[in-house]
């Protein structure tokens, strides 16, 4: 294996909980005298933890009020300990991405900017006995802050260089760079692509079957992947001027090579960049 521990974010990561959250959001809004906002809206509200979540979704004007800004958390806290379970399902293929790893002796994390006291009952019932650690956000400390990771690294006994962060945002990239670990950004989660790589991802998916590929060291992703394709850049740019100086020259020969062996080398690297 490539990494001997593997952390992962939670929402958006292992577990789809955006209509849940969606919900405990818009009965906060709605309690406190506002319109409801969209799942869509949601996916960039979550992420930085619970509180500002709420200073996101909360009206401008809103958020300067401290009486506010509690009651909308207090309702959210009580709608959404009642209501997490309702629609949160984990997304496909993580149950046997995980199974496969703790098969291979990978050890296993979870660090979550969502409260603890949410965390801790989640990853009970959907993954009940399969993380080494599992930390939620306690006291002010949030990522991008490397607190959770580390104490998550120290519980399994694991150095930073052995571990891979595993996250769909580039609040997730930017934890995983300032704890050292290696990043890997999923793209099924809440965020785009651009975000993850703009953000310093050192490997992009768009599959847990992919995931798994890439931790057992058999694949090439994000970093690897942009430079294989600036490199066949270079290599097809090269030809092309090679076509014109044969076309100047009369060299029928030397167009036509300039020609097909881009042509083939195009077609053979798009079909290993989409393995």
């Amino acid at each position: 294996m490539e990494f001997q521990a593997v952390i992962f974010d939670l929402d958006g990561t292992l577990l789809n909980t955006i209509a849940d959250l969606t919900c405990a959001g818009n009965k906060a809004l709605v309690g406190c005298g506002f319109c409801e906002r969209t799942e869509e809206d949601f996916k960039y509200f979550v992420g930085s933890g619970r509180h500002n979540m709420v200073l996101r979704m909360l009206p401008p004007e809103a958020c300067a009020n401290s009486e506010t800004v509690e009651k909308a958390e207090r309702i959210f806290d009580e709608y959404y300990s009642a209501h997490m379970f309702d629609k949160t399902v984990p997304y496909p293929g993580i149950a046997e991405l995980l199974h496969a790893l703790k098969k291979e002796g990978v050890k296993l994390a979870v660090v979550s900017n969502k409260p603890d006291e949410f965390v801790q009952p989640l990853i009970e019932r959907e993954f009940p006995g399969v993380f080494d650690a599992v930390c939620g956000q306690q006291g002010g400390i949030i990522k991008p802050n490397p607190a959770g990771v580390n104490r998550a690294l120290t519980l399994m006994g694991i150095s930073a260089s052995q571990a891979l962060y595993v996250g769909d945002s580039g609040v997730d990239m930017q934890t995983a760079q300032n704890a050292h670990c290696r990043s890997c950004g999923v793209t099924w989660g809440f965020r785009t692509k651009k975000e993850l790589v703009q953000n310093g991802a050192d490997h992009t998916v768009d599959t847990p079957l992919e995931l798994f590929g890439l931790i057992q060291g058999k694949q090439p992703a994000g970093k690897a992947k942009r430079l294989f394709s600036l490199a066949v850049a270079a290599i097809m740019i090269l030809c092309l001027v090679g076509v014109v100086v044969s076309l100047a020259r009369g060299d029928v020969t030397g167009v036509t090579a300039g020609i097909i062996f881009p042509v083939v080398l195009g077609f053979a690297s798009v079909r290993l960049l989409r393995r």
